[in-house]
């Protein structure tokens, strides 16, 4: 039971890491987007919406297998569009990031409630078909190798050496010959892809369902791992892993009939606010975190 429980908390934690690494590379190079709530809601949508409009509306003939990876790459390409308006509003237009963050938010909140009830006809609940659904495992070790891969990219390549450089000292990089607003734009771009991506996971693999809240907090949870992996991606693996395990623990003290639904749903929000409370005065942010760049 005990290495169910531990594989379980291995796919609760994996929307959480997604997240939470893009957000790492975004705020490593100087830009905060606290919008992924919202982008794991689009992400969520946009996946199954697609390849469902593909198929019957379209008539595409693809191979069974691809049809996830083309919900997958349908959901990154809604990160990427909401990531550039963002970034561009963040850097070039040197716009507050936080509000913009919040509009994504607002914004994610009304388009797939209207957007469930808009296509399918159905309000806030559409069930996933199984010729679309993603092996979760296979996109959790996906996560994983992700994350080592952003920790060697920003702590062991020259490009993280500018990326980090952008958000520590950007002053110091521009006078160095790099594009600060470009570096900060593709950052945030990359970072909001592997959000939506976080929330296609959320609909084609893990609950196989779409549903207005289907995010259910856990962009704020993956803004809150970011601190409490130090901006490191392979610390943000264990941040994941920590509010995954008391994930799936809920559902387990639910059929084990401890406590009522909505007491049992509250620990791995509660435990996840414990522990980054007791690691948020050791934090530190990049220094130009959520200052706009300006050319002097």
């Amino acid at each position: 039971m005990i290495d169910l429980l531990l594989l379980q908390a291995l796919l609760a934690a994996t929307p959480i890491l997604l997240a939470a690494v893009g957000e790492i590379l975004t705020e490593r190079s100087g830009v905060v987007n606290i919008g992924l709530e919202g982008l794991m809601l689009l992400g969520a949508l946009a996946g199954p919406l697609f390849v469902d409009y593909l198929k019957y509306k379209v008539g595409a003939q693809v191979p069974d297998p691809l049809w996830p990876l083309l919900a997958i790459l349908a959901s990154a390409f809604v990160g990427i569009v909401v990531g550039l308006v963002h970034g561009y509003i963040s850097t070039y237009l040197a716009g507050d990031q936080i509000i913009s963050g919040v509009a994504i938010n607002l914004f994610a909140a009304g388009a797939v409630a209207y957007g469930i009830q808009a296509y399918w006809g159905v309000a806030g609940y559409k069930q996933v078909p199984d010729w679309a659904k993603a092996d979760p495992y296979v996109v959790a070790t996906f996560a994983l190798a992700l994350a080592v891969f952003t920790w060697f990219l920003l702590f062991k390549t020259r490009l993280g050496i500018v990326i980090r450089a952008c958000g520590e000292d950007p002053e110091s990089a521009f006078n160095m010959g790099v594009d600060v607003n470009k570096v900060r734009l593709l950052a945030t771009v990359a970072g909001s892809a592997l959000a939506a991506v976080a929330g296609a996971y959320l609909s084609i693999a893990y609950l196989s369902v779409v549903t207005k809240e289907i995010s259910a907090g856990r962009g704020f949870i993956a803004l809150a791992n970011v601190v409490f992996a130090n901006w490191n991606p392979l610390l943000a693996i264990a941040g994941a892993y920590i509010f995954g395990f008391f994930d799936a623990l809920s559902y387990w003290l639910q059929t084990m009939g401890v406590g009522r639904y909505e007491i049992t749903r509250m620990v791995p929000y509660v435990a996840t606010l414990l522990i980054v409370a007791g690691v948020m005065g050791r934090a530190k942010p990049p220094r130009a975190l959520g200052k706009p760049f300006k050319r002097e």
